[in-house]
């Protein structure tokens, strides 16, 4: 251990992970540390009476017989440099200078820290950088090339089914091409999520802004999820507020694939019941309107630790999930980006067994239009008229067992049917039973029974099974419905 304090001060000098360098006005060295002779290769007799520009070359410059900084450093606290070693290589570092008064002479202390580490560093970082901007440029070339090879033959297959569904009778072989062209939609799906998933990744994905109807747009909505829902026997709702106005400024296209993604995954998750859609209006400001969409099933639901998994690329709640319901898990995670892009936020919600409730919110603006008063006395008009928002209070008293309106909807169907059994016509048929089924959803267990019985029947092409039991399925009806007549 240093014996005085002089001795300590050198000790500490010396075993500095920085370099120390004394000089005097001239730019001749009193002084140098352990560290810098370690990493320069000098002993300190080599370096002590020498100029200090020979370490530092280019640093320092000579005026009237007194050292200066040189323009380039001069007025930095800190600055970069390099320092020379003795085998006339060089190392960078970040140097400090101070100047102090010492016996009426001035004494400069340089302190140099290796950069040699850091910059080394920071050149892997950057190349790794480039290295994964190649990587991810040959990685969406291989998706869209790989994408692209797959859409080609289940396009080809897609088309051929659809030719053959056209041109056969046989309600067997019609199942089966059912079948296929089911197949072709579910793989067309994941091509275009992964597809989705890359250009968002590689942010390629635009938000498109354009004027649109939002209540055209709604019953587009309502068309087409009325079909998807009914093709599984389950029931369609839709709600839309009143206050929200007609002529909107966003991206209609995303705002369905929005919905597309979240009602598809409801009716894949859901056996029975209904998948349902409402509409209000957060806010308004201005011009700018936050709209709040919540897309509601009687699904297979959710637990609270299923809700953290939701959102992430391919990632599904469990693997028994995956292994029933197919599907990459990048559908969630997509449709959240999308939500992002326009603005909003997207949480879900349910129980166990008890359904789902994924909700989300997007900012859109309204349309100015030239008469204000006009237009609103258009949409009030159009709103009215409006066959969508009819559906909702009409659809639900049509489900409402032994309505008006569900028993006129009961007789229409059976009627429906009969004719597509006496004309062998068994496709028409399933089609029929299956909106039997939702609306005798309301009825008793015994009732439930006896139209799955008869629903079997059809779909196996058995016609005296499938009119044992739809004689018996009208005959428990008229049983639960007082003054039917079928």
């Amino acid at each position: 251990m240093p014996k005085n304090r002089e001795e300590f001060f050198y000790f500490i000098l010396n075993n500095s992970q920085e370099c120390i360098i004394r000089y005097d006005s001239h730019g001749i060295i009193s002084y140098c540390n352990d560290r810098l002779l370690e990493l320069t290769g000098y002993s300190a007799g080599e370096l002590i009476g020498t100029f200090v520009g020979e370490l530092l070359q280019n640093v320092f410059e000579i005026v009237e017989n007194h050292i200066e900084l040189a323009e380039e450093y001069s007025g930095k606290e800190i600055t970069e440099a390099v320092i020379y070693r003795k085998n006339k290589t060089c190392f960078p570092v970040e140097i400090k200078i101070i100047s102090k008064k010492s016996n009426n002479r001035e004494v400069f202390i340089c302190t140099a820290v290796d950069m040699t580490r850091y910059k080394e560093s920071i050149r892997k970082v950057e190349e790794t950088k480039i290295q994964m901007q190649e990587s991810m440029k040959a990685r969406d070339a291989f998706v869209a090339n790989v994408t692209h090879e797959l859409r080609t033959p289940v396009n080809g297959i897609k088309g051929h089914a659809e030719i053959l569904m056209e041109q056969e009778n046989d309600f067997q072989k019609i199942n089966y091409i059912k079948m296929i062209l089911d197949c072709c939609s579910t793989m067309e799906g994941i091509i275009n999520n992964i597809l989705d998933f890359s250009k968002l990744e590689a942010g390629k994905f635009q938000i498109d802004e354009k004027p649109f109807s939002f209540y055209d747009f709604m019953t587009k909505i309502e068309k087409m999820f009325t079909m998807l829902t009914m093709r599984k026997g389950l029931r369609f709702t839709l709600n839309v507020a009143q206050e929200i106005p007609d002529m909107l400024i966003g991206d209609e296209l995303r705002l369905t694939q929005i919905l597309n993604n979240l009602v598809s995954n409801a009716v894949k998750f859901t056996e029975q019941g209904y998948v349902g859609i409402e509409v209000t209006q957060n806010t308004k400001i201005d011009d700018e309107i936050e709209l709040f969409f919540m897309v509601v099933d009687t699904g297979i639901g959710l637990s609270p630790e299923d809700k953290d998994k939701l959102f992430k690329s391919f990632s599904q709640v469990d693997a028994s999930i995956t292994r029933k319901f197919g599907g990459t898990g990048l559908g969630l995670s997509i449709t959240k980006e999308l939500v992002g892009m326009m603005h909003g936020k997207i949480w879900a919600e349910g129980e166990k067994g008890k359904g789902s409730n994924f909700s989300f919110t997007v900012r859109l603006r309204q349309e100015k239009t030239d008469d204000d008063s006009e237009q609103e006395s258009l949409l009030r008009t159009w709103k009215s008229s409006n066959s969508m928002n009819k559906i909702a209070g009409e659809q639900d008293l049509m489900y409402e067992f032994g309505s008006d309106i569900n028993i006129r909807e009961l007789k229409k169907y059976f009627e429906k049917l009969n004719i597509s059994m006496d004309m062998d016509n068994w496709q028409k048929a399933e089609s029929f039973v299956t909106t039997l089924k939702q609306l005798m959803s309301g009825g008793s267990r015994d009732l439930q029974r006896a139209v799955f019985r008869m629903e079997m029947a059809i779909r196996k092409s058995d016609c005296d099974k499938a009119r044992e039991n739809a004689a018996k399925v009208k005959e428990q009806l008229l049983q639960e419905i007082e003054g039917l007549e079928l």
